[in-house]
């Protein structure tokens, strides 16, 4: 989770990470910036969780 540019989270299964280095916080928000321009909501959402479980049967 990118809260600003002070701090990013990261979560696993058996620890949690407070990021702070402005060039490690750089990397995380630029795949961030990546993966939220990839998500669909709403309508869009619903549609593309149809077509995978008709794929997968």
């Amino acid at each position: 989770m990118v809260f600003d540019t002070d701090r990013v989270l990261v979560e696993t299964l058996s620890v949690e990470m407070a990021i702070t280095r402005p060039t490690e916080i750089a990397v995380y928000a630029k795949a961030f910036g990546e993966l939220r321009q990839l998500a669909v909501f709403g309508a869009s959402a619903r549609a593309l969780i149809r077509t995978v479980i008709e794929a997968i049967g």
